[in-house]
C-alpha cells in the first residue's frame, strides 16, 4: 500500500497553521485540513494561506487595520515560513528518493531477458516508484489493448480491470486522450476520468480511477503502447514531476523491450542453425560411412594429410569420420562438449554421440585414453613420413 511523501511532524505543523489560519483570515476560504495527506497538498495550503494573508492586508483599510493590530498575525507568519521551508526540503528529499527508485526499477528491467516476462512485470516494479496501480498497454492496428495490470495489495482487483479492458479493445479515436498522445508523442495527466468522456469507460468505471498519468512507449521514435500509473489509494492529485519520472521510465521501458525482442529473435536464429548443422552433419556422416573410408585405398585419397589413425593395421570399422577427428581434435585441446558444439555449431547431444563412437572404435574406456591413443598414432605417423 502507498506510504504518504509527508512526515507526520510536517503534516502536524501544516495542519495547525490552517486552524490558525482560519481564526485569522475569516473571510478567506483555506484548504480543508482533511485534505491535507502529501507534500503537494501541503505545499498548495500553505501558498494559500501566502495568499491570503497577502489579499488581507491589501483589501479594504478595515480588514488591513484588523489584520495589522492582531496578535496572532507575526507568529503565524513565522510558523508559515519555517514549516514552509520544511516542506520544500521534504519535497526535495521525496523527489531525490523518487528518482533513485525510478533508477533501480530501470535496473530490474534489465535482469529479464523474456518479452512476456517483461510485459507482466513492468506493472508491478512502475509501483515500486511510488504508483499504486500501473497498466502496460500496446497498441495493435490503432487499437489500445491493456495486456498487464499491478494493484498494490488487491491481485483480484488488478484482474478485474484487466478484463475489462480486454473485453473492450478501444479504437483509437480523435477525441481520446491516449490519441492525443499517439499524435504529439508526449505524455499527459488525466483528471476528473469519472466526469471524462474522452478516457476508456469501461476501465474507468471499474477502477474507479479519479486520475492518471499516461506517457507513449516509443522505441524508434513510434508509440507502441502505454504505460499508465495511479495512486488511487493516496487519494491525491498527480503532479507534473510524476508524469515525468514515468516518461523516464517509459524510455528506458522500451530499450529493454527492443533488447529482449532482439535477444529472443537471435535464440530463435540459433535454434534453426543448430537445427539444420545437425542435419547436414548426420547427412555426412552417414555419406561418409556408405563409401567407406579405408576400403581400396578410398582412405588415402579421400582423407587430409593431416588425419589421424592412418596405419593400415587399424581395422576399417575403428576408422574416424572427419566430424568424428574434429571433435577428437577439440577434446584434446582441453574443450568441454558444450564449448565443443558451440565451435562446430552442433547441439551438444550430437557432440555427446560423437564422443561415443569416438571411444567404441579407439576402444578406449574414457576421453584421457583416447586422446592419448590419437597422440600416439599422430606421433607414429609422423616418424614414418620422417623415414621415407
Amino acid at each position: 500500500m502507498y506510504q504518504r511523501s509527508i512526515s507526520d511532524q510536517t503534516l502536524s505543523e501544516v495542519l495547525a497553521i490552517i486552524c490558525k489560519a482560519q481564526k485569522l483570515l475569516n473571510s478567506q476560504r483555506l484548504p480543508d485540513v482533511t485534505e491535507i495527506n502529501d507534500l503537494p497538498a501541503a505545499s498548495t495550503a500553505l501558498d494559500a494561506i501566502w495568499h491570503g494573508v497577502h489579499t488581507a492586508a491589501t483589501s479594504d483599510r478595515t480588514t488591513a487595520d484588523r489584520l495589522a493590530c492582531a496578535d496572532d498575525l507575526l507568529p503565524l507568519l513565522i510558523q508559515l515560513k519555517n514549516t514552509d521551508n520544511s516542506v520544500r526540503e521534504e519535497r526535495a528529499h521525496h523527489r531525490s528518493s523518487t528518482m533513485r527508485n525510478a533508477q533501480t526499477a530501470l535496473g530490474r528491467l534489465h535482469q529479464t531477458a523474456s518479452v512476456s516476462e517483461l510485459i507482466a512485470s513492468t506493472p508491478s516494479i512502475v509501483c515500486t516508484m511510488g504508483f499504486d496501480r500501473a497498466i502496460m498497454s500496446r497498441i495493435h492496428e490503432s487499437t489500445w489493448v491493456a495486456e498487464a495490470l499491478h494493484v498494490d495489495g488487491d491481485k483480484q482487483w488488478a484482474e478485474a480491470i484487466l478484463q475489462a479492458g480486454r473485453d473492450n479493445p478501444q479504437k483509437l479515436v480523435p477525441n481520446l486522450f491516449e490519441t492525443e498522445i499517439v499524435r504529439r508523442k508526449r505524455p499527459l495527466t488525466v483528471t476528473n476520468v469519472q466526469q471524462e468522456s474522452r478516457v476508456h469507460r469501461p476501465m474507468a468505471e471499474v477502477s474507479q480511477c479519479r486520475n492518471y498519468v499516461a506517457v507513449p512507449i516509443m522505441p524508434c521514435a513510434r508509440v507502441i503502447g502505454f504505460l499508465h500509473a495511479d495512486r488511487y489509494f493516496h487519494r491525491s492529485e498527480l503532479t507534473d514531476f510524476d508524469r515525468d519520472v514515468l516518461a523516464i521510465f517509459a524510455e528506458g521501458f522500451g530499450y529493454a523491450l527492443e533488447r529482449a525482442i532482439l535477444l529472443e529473435r537471435l535464440a530463435q536464429m540459433r535454434t534453426e542453425m543448430l537445427r539444420y548443422t545437425e542435419g547436414l552433419a548426420t547427412a555426412m556422416n552417414d555419406f561418409e560411412g556408405q563409401i567407406g573410408f579405408g576400403a581400396h585405398g578410398a582412405d588415402h585419397e579421400l582423407a587430409r594429410p593431416e588425419r589421424p589413425l592412418h596405419d593400415d593395421h587399424w581395422p576399417a570399422d575403428s576408422r574416424l569420420t572427419r566430424r568424428e577427428l574434429d571433435v577428437l581434435r577439440l577434446m584434446a585441446a582441453g574443450d568441454t562438449n558444450a564449448r565443443i558444439a558451440d565451435k562446430l555449431i552442433i547441439s551438444e547431444g550430437t557432440v555427446k554421440s560423437h564422443v561415443k563412437h569416438i571411444l567404441r572404435k579407439l576402444n578406449a574406456a574414457s576421453r584421457t585414453e583416447a586422446v592419448s591413443i590419437w597422440l600416439h598414432s599422430e606421433r607414429q605417423h609422423s616418424e614414418r613420413q620422417q623415414l621415407s
